[in-house]
């Protein structure tokens, strides 16, 4: 990318073909975003929990992953910290029903690139996925001496 690029050239970079884990406990919702982020030409994966979100991140790489705050059997702020620890180049986008400035205070500390609250408008969400996905491209291409990523 040139070094004269502006954000306004970064939102028109081409992310087609990234690799996106959804995780939704709620059916109708999981399989909306599904539909929405191929349509777009994502590959994209759903897991309905944690433990099956587990099964997907320890099968392959992810470039992002839609996190519901609010799964069965795990929290999905722990699950967040969790699965940045297993591979800290992922993005993640919190998505939740609870608007609470403390969560998604917690949520950004933990690594997260966005909170977002359901429901969320198609248009805006996929923005958010694009930023997140050029945001992961432009941190793992830049030197060492610019990002710490230990």
């Amino acid at each position: 990318m040139s070094a004269t690029w502006g954000w306004a050239e970064l939102a028109r970079v081409e992310m087609r073909g990234a690799r996106i884990l959804v995780v939704e406990d709620e059916d109708a919702p999981r399989e909306a975003l599904v539909r929405l982020l191929e349509g777009q030409g994502y590959d994209v994966r759903a897991a309905g929990s944690a433990e099956h979100a587990d099964h997907w991140l320890s099968a392959s790489a992810f470039d992002l992953a839609l996190l519901d705050i609010q799964l069965p059997g795990r929290d999905g702020v722990e699950f967040l910290r969790w699965a940045l620890r297993r591979d800290p180049h992922m993005a993640v986008l919190m998505t939740t029903g609870v608007d609470r400035i403390e969560v998604a205070l917690e949520c950004l500390k933990g690594g997260a690139r966005a909170y977002l609250v359901k429901p969320i408008d198609p248009l805006f969400l996929l923005e958010a996925v694009r930023d997140a996905l050029v945001m992961r491209r432009l941190l793992r291409s830049a030197p060492d001496d610019v990002v710490d990523r230990g």
